[in-house]
Order: structure tokens, then sequence, then C-alpha cells
């Protein structure tokens, strides 16, 4: 039936709202999504390399995310149930952040600003959401306002990625200091 409510007949809308991020300080890097309360929705838990990552949805895997080993670029793939659906990695470019791919079956973009606080990622040339980094006391912390609840869990792996960005950004500038 598309888009239309079953059980009204009436065009059912896509509504904007706002998940939290956040992560957690220790050995193997841990996240945290809330969704309104402080009930977490999302549980993250990466291994101690920070190259596979498992998303939980109420305590059970729904994704997971790997880093491939040994790549000049950045370079991920997402599964659930065991295959594939997306594949992203980083753009050949000096100037920018970006990251491109797929997404089952649609392209993907991720979008950072030039210092990688907030970040656009666009499925099938629509965006699927808006990632920004908030300052958080001794952890990262980000607001991801979502645009499209259908690939929500989607948008909480690839939130992820844009930390992982975010950080080597942040390196680089503590770098040059």
């Amino acid at each position: 039936m598309g888009n239309q409510d079953s059980n009204s007949g009436k065009k059912k809308r896509n509504r904007t709202y706002t998940l939290t991020m956040r992560q957690s300080w220790s050995v193997k890097p841990q996240y945290d999504v809330y969704r309104g309360g402080m009930r977490s929705v999302y549980t993250i838990k990466g291994d101690v390399t920070r190259h596979v990552f498992s998303i939980c949805k109420d305590g059970s895997e729904v994704m997971k995310l790997r880093r491939k080993l040994a790549r000049l670029l950045p370079e991920y793939t997402i599964e659930k149930d065991g295959q594939e659906i997306a594949h992203v990695k980083k753009r050949i470019s000096l100037l920018t952040h970006d990251l491109e791919g797929m997404a089952e079956g649609k392209s993907l973009e991720i979008r950072p600003d030039w210092d990688a606080y907030r970040f656009d990622i666009l499925v099938g040339g629509r965006k699927l959401c808006h990632i920004e980094s908030k300052t958080e006391l001794l952890s990262d912390c980000y607001e991801i306002m979502m645009f499209d609840e259908s690939m929500e869990e989607l948008a909480v792996a690839l939130a992820v990625i844009c930390d992982h960005v975010s950080d080597k950004e942040e390196k680089a500038r503590a770098d040059e200091s």
C-alpha cells in the first residue's frame, strides 16, 4: 500500500525526530543511542581494534559494522542477517572528508562539514539524517535528526562512521597545534 496508513486511508508521512548517541569510556568502544528519555534503544559495542561493531536493538543484534583492514582510505561494510546491505568508503579528496557508496541498492553519501562536526547522510539522493556533534564532558555525543524512520538502524550504524571521521579530524587538528 506504499505510504498509506491501512487503517485510515490517509497518506502516512515520515516524521522528523531526534536520537542521541553517547560514547562510553571503556577499553572497547561502546555507544548508547536514546530516543526521547533515558532508556537506551540501541547499544553498539566494538572490538578493541575498532574494526568490528555490533549494533543491538533491545538486546538483539540487528546489524554489524566492519571497518576493512589495511586500506589506504577508510572503507566500511554494514551487514544485516549475514548479508551486506551497505558499503561505504572515503572519496579521494584532500579537501573533504566525504564518503560514498551504496546502501540497499541506492547511492549513499556522507557529507561532513569542513571541521567534521556536522554530517548530512543521503541515501538515493534523499536526506536520511543530519548528525551533529554536541559538547559533553568527557565523552562524544551526537544528535541524529532523522528524516526517514524506515532506515533508522542504518542511520545508527552510519553515525559510528561519522564519529570515526570526527575523531580523525580532531586528532589532525591537535597534531597541528
